[in-house]
């Protein structure tokens, strides 16, 4: 048999088969494609923090993301938190912002959203004499649609408190039991098969981080505690009712950041929304508050990241000699 190869054959083969040999081409770089997707590691919703601005906001300023960027580079957040993400979700506005929440939601995308306590003008009813009024905020809608994915903030940073006090003992005195905070990262590494942490290298570097991890939980909840207890900023009730009157939810699930424009003057510089005026418009936070998101897929005691990522804020944000 003349198994010879000659051009003459070749060309043939490419005459009538060239369409297989793509096909085979493009199959065989599918199925690469999907070995590399599936194999590859995930980013995890406790190592993605999102940040979302509410549609009614103005458009986040370079500031707020100059200083979003400081707070990864610099480390106010733990070893946990890889990447930072934004949703401003102005660039969508009124149309949009419905779907590009459930969007993120869905996939466990979400950890602090700013929103404004000023009322909402889908909610404005006019009198026969006249006299406006208003039904909700801005904040008490996205309240009422999305409160299953909003922490209760006095169970959220309790919660916080017992999370510490397991390492600490009490974590406004005690003293950091640094092996019980290695031991519990070796057994989180070794239960979620991190790959992060194959070497003896990456495990002691890891120890360290964990121990800093605690510590910045620690600093940013006595911080937060601080800014509370002097009034810099306050807990806002918000209730949910149900079909026949009775509260159904009622709890501090806002928290608001702004309530003296005397002590939180820069925040306007990073977070705002635009007031109008009768000489005009001005930015300004007053009133801006914030809620903690509640996402199923963020691992237990990552929740906390809001926490270091908001004080770090609010430092930024006081007013000079405030």
């Amino acid at each position: 048999m003349d198994a010879k190869i000659t051009k003459k054959r070749i060309g043939r083969l490419l005459s009538y088969d060239w369409i297989k040999i793509v096909a085979l081409a493009a199959a065989a770089i599918v199925l690469w494609s999907l070995i590399f997707t599936m194999t590859a590691t995930r980013i995890t919703p406790a190592q993605q923090f999102t940040v979302f601005n509410y549609y009614c906001n103005a458009p986040l300023s370079q500031k707020f993301y100059d200083n979003y960027q400081s707070a990864l580079s610099k480390g106010a957040f733990s070893y946990e938190v890889i990447e930072t993400n934004v949703n401003d979700l102005t660039t969508g506005g009124k149309d949009y912002y419905l779907t590009l929440i459930e969007a993120r939601f869905s996939t466990d995308e979400g950890d602090i959203l700013f929103v404004p306590d000023i009322p909402d003008p889908d909610s404005k009813t006019t009198a026969e004499d006249g006299t406006e009024s208003y039904a909700y905020t801005y904040s008490e809608a996205f309240f009422n649609r999305f409160y299953m994915n909003i922490y209760d903030i006095d169970a959220y940073l309790g919660g916080m408190a017992e999370y510490l006090n397991g390492f600490y003992g009490d974590y406004k005195t005690g003293t950091l039991d640094t092996q019980k905070a290695e031991a519990d990262f070796v057994a989180r590494i070794t239960r979620n098969k991190d790959k992060r942490f194959k070497t003896d290298e990456a495990i002691t570097q890891g120890k360290k981080d964990a121990v800093a991890r605690l510590e910045k939980y620690r600093d940013a909840l006595v911080k937060l505690s601080a800014y509370l207890e002097s009034g810099v900023i306050a807990l806002e009730n918000r209730t949910l009712k149900g079909e026949n009157g009775n509260n159904i939810l009622d709890g501090n699930y806002a928290l608001n950041i702004c309530p003296d424009e005397a002590q939180m003057g820069e925040l306007k510089n990073y977070i705002a929304y635009r007031e109008e005026l009768e000489d005009g418009v001005r930015a300004t936070a007053k009133d801006m508050q914030v809620y903690f998101l509640k996402m199923p897929g963020v691992e237990e005691s990552f929740q906390y990241e809001s926490v270091c990522y908001l004080v770090q804020l609010l430092d930024a944000s006081r007013t000079p000699d405030a």
